[in-house]
């Protein structure tokens, strides 16, 4: 399932989405000094990620939709486990979990973008 040449390869790996080797982020998502910076270009492959200005623009709704991915998911989990549980008490902890996973859906949301639009090469593999 995760194989290299596949998209969810490049995007759980963080890998460039042309030939799934090159690194996309300058570092890791938690590295809040470097928090979102991508490359220039793909060092195996020589890939230029930021294709044109404000392309990664488009990630902001790729990055709503995994937020609110997320507080389904969160909800859900509650009404299960925790049914007894108050709603003020979800929402903190919805706000809490945002927090703590905020960079990397920022990190995510921009792979994603990117793979949407660059298919794999297979050359590279």
């Amino acid at each position: 399932m995760l194989k290299k040449g596949t998209k969810l390869f490049s995007i759980l790996k963080m890998k460039c989405p042309k030939c799934n080797k090159g690194r996309f982020y300058e570092s890791h998502p938690y590295n809040l000094k470097k928090i979102g910076e991508v490359k220039k270009e793909c060092n195996n492959c020589n890939l230029k990620y930021d294709m044109e200005p404000g392309f990664f623009q488009g990630s902001y709704y790729v990055s709503y939709g995994l937020g609110v991915a997320l507080f389904v998911a969160i909800f859900v989990l509650k009404m299960l486990i925790l049914p007894e549980l108050a709603y003020l008490s979800t929402l903190i902890l919805m706000v809490v979990v945002l927090l703590i996973l905020a960079p990397l859906l920022f990190a995510l949301s921009k792979i994603i973008w990117i793979n949407l639009f660059i298919p794999f090469d297979n050359t590279y593999f």
